[in-house]
């Protein structure tokens, strides 16, 4: 079974959409459908952990919810009863979630940790907690939520432009430039770019240029996979780039 990771920098092996897999999943055989639901649930996992946490829930409690949560999406055909027409992917996922912690008691009492399917490893987990404790302490589980679902889109847009890069033989290229797409928190000059790639630095702005243009249209192709209609990508990166700014106000307290 692929890890979370694997997914995220495996663009051609996910290469539908989010609502797509769902729809197509209900046509599918019942082996294949499981396992691109399977798919789907290994990539969306650590938002809905970091919610989980958020509430409340101690990391072990949380990774058990988190399992408990997608095992029974698969199981009972949530995802299958889905349909794009209910506005963004998150917040449907969000919704199934809420509907699922109401009964996390009996959850909690019924399924054992290690039990039935497993969607996330505890090394994964301890690599998401860290993440939780630098970034999501002070958010609501909503924002919390929020900011690593956009965090999780970014990975995947910066995946699938490497991955364009590499299958064009340009791995050192991406390597030098990628740092220019952090914003102005980066530890190397234009200076220092250009004279390890043997260029000009005008020539060095250009491909910046250009990666950033890249990076921001794999950024806009992610999160239209997850809205139900494409006037509503503005609109949704007008909120996750909020969640950003509620971060940098946070981490400047």
């Amino acid at each position: 079974m692929l890890s979370p990771s694997a997914s995220r920098n495996n663009g051609a092996h996910f290469a539908e959409t989010a609502w797509s897999v769902v729809l197509a999943a209900g046509s599918l055989s019942e082996s294949s459908a499981t396992e691109a639901l399977t798919e789907l649930c290994q990539m969306y996992w650590p938002p809905i952990y970091a919610y989980v946490r958020q509430r409340g829930f101690n990391r072990h409690d949380a990774q058990d919810l988190t399992q408990i949560f997608f095992q029974r999406i698969v199981q009972d055909e949530t995802l299958r009863r889905a349909s794009p027409a209910r506005g963004r992917f998150r917040s449907f996922l969000l919704g199934a979630l809420t509907r699922c912690l109401a009964d996390e008691q009996a959850y909690l009492r019924a399924v054992k940790r290690g039990g039935g399917a497993q969607f996330i490893s505890m090394d994964e987990v301890a690599s998401e907690e860290t993440h939780h404790r630098q970034v999501t302490m002070n958010l609501t589980p909503a924002d919390s939520l929020d900011a690593r679902w956009a965090v999780l889109l970014l990975e995947r847009a910066l995946g699938k432009v490497r991955a364009e890069f590499s299958a064009n033989g340009k791995e050192e290229t991406f390597e030098a430039l990628s740092p220019f797409l952090a914003g102005e928190k980066r530890e190397i000059s234009y200076q220092d770019a250009a004279q390890r790639m043997g260029l000009a630095m005008s020539a060095v702005k250009t491909h910046i240029h250009r990666l950033r243009r890249q990076f921001a249209s794999a950024v806009r192709q992610e999160v239209m996979q997850t809205v139900s209609a494409p006037h509503e990508v503005d609109d949704e990166l007008r909120q996750l780039r909020g969640v950003f700014v509620r971060l940098g106000q946070q981490h400047a307290l």
